[in-house]
Parts: C-alpha cells; structure tokens; sequence
C-alpha cells in the first residue's frame, strides 16, 4: 500500500465521484425540459438554492424539497417523476471500487463521509445492493456519516470535527479523500491527512493496491 497510509488508522471516503459516478447536468437537463427555462436558470434555481443544502443537513424533508422544487421552476411534477430526474446524476457504481472499499475496510477503520440527502440515499442504496448484494453503504464500512444525518455538511470545519469526535482518535491518523478542492482544504485544517481525487479509477488502485 501507500506510503501515506503510513501511521494511519482510519480512512474517510467521499461518496460522490469517488466510489460512485455522477453527472449533474442530467438533473439540469432534466428539469429543463420540464420547466421551458434555459439551464443556466435551472442550475441557478435549484443547485444554489437554498433549499438543497436545507435538504442536505435534515432541515426538510424530501416532500418539501420537492414542493419548493416545483415552486420555484413553476412545474407540478409528482414525486415519482421528481425522484427520476433528482437521481439521474447517480451514473455508475463500479464493482472494482465497492471492492477496493471492502479490501480497505479489512485492513483499516473504514468511514464514509458525504454530502448526500434521502432521495439520492434511496436510489444509490439500491445500486449497492445491485453490485455488491449488500443492502446498504452502512454494511461495507464501519460507519457513514450523511449530511442529512448529522445535520452537517462539507467542506464547514465543524463537520470534521463532529466525525473526529466520533471517531474519538490523533485527527493525524486519519486519512480523508476526496474529489472537492474545498472539502479537502476544510480536513486539512483540522490534522487530517488528505488525499484528493482527480481520477478514482486510477489513484484508488494506486493507493490501495
């Protein structure tokens, strides 16, 4: 293994673009063609919005997500068709990573840490089960941390900290990855180790042969 698992006890994985593939423009394109707007309008309403990180971090719940959603695109689409577009960004879940994630779980004290809301939980879980045969995240790992569970989010201080805390060990010892620039800056800050990740295909084989 790596030399920067050196001394290192735990290891926090990201989900998003890490272990699963994403591709948000497809919520973009998506709701785009439902609402009539450009897409720049669309990201604008929706990714910045308050109303996702208020999602995010517990505040509400999936059905006012969906309400404001609507609300703010002047659609009405129910939440079935809501929940296709909201979880076209989830692409691909490649078995090597859901292996590589087990192999480092036996070796290490293995977390996941995500942004993530009740919808997309939904939908990723049942690709877990569909890769790997286990029901959820929580079964490959020693424990995850979901924003919407926590009440907090990536890359705010007080997030790491909360997981630190839990985790009850030297920050030093942990090894944190990521595919944000931000994320990684907020870990940093508190003693994690960081490792950030431009190609997870290439480097968590590369990290973790």
């Amino acid at each position: 293994m790596s030399d920067l698992l050196e001394n290192i006890d735990c290891v926090i994985f990201d989900f998003g673009e890490v272990l699963i593939e994403l591709d948000y423009p497809r919520i973009i394109a998506g709701f785009s063609l439902v609402a009539k707007r450009n897409e720049e309008e669309i990201s604008e309403l929706v990714v910045t919005a308050p109303l996702l990180q208020e999602l995010e971090i517990g505040k509400i719940t999936p059905e006012e997500f969906r309400d404001g959603v609507n609300k703010l695109l002047g659609i009405s689409l129910n939440e079935h068709d809501f929940n296709i577009i909201w979880n076209s960004m989830l692409k691909n879940l490649p078995k090597e990573r859901m292996d590589i994630l087990e192999k480092v779980n036996a070796t290490f004290d293995t977390r996941i840490l995500s942004n993530s809301n009740v919808i997309h939980e939904e939908a990723f879980n049942k690709m877990i089960e569909e890769v790997t045969g286990k029901s959820s995240l929580h079964e490959l790992v020693n424990k995850c941390y979901f924003s919407q569970d926590i009440g907090l989010r990536k890359p705010y201080r007080n997030c790491f900290e909360y997981v630190i805390n839990d985790i009850g060990i030297d920050p030093g010892k942990i090894l944190f990855l990521d595919d944000r620039a931000d994320n990684i800056a907020g870990a940093s800050e508190t003693g994690m180790k960081t490792f950030l990740v431009s190609d997870a295909e290439t480097q968590l084989k590369e990290l973790f042969n």
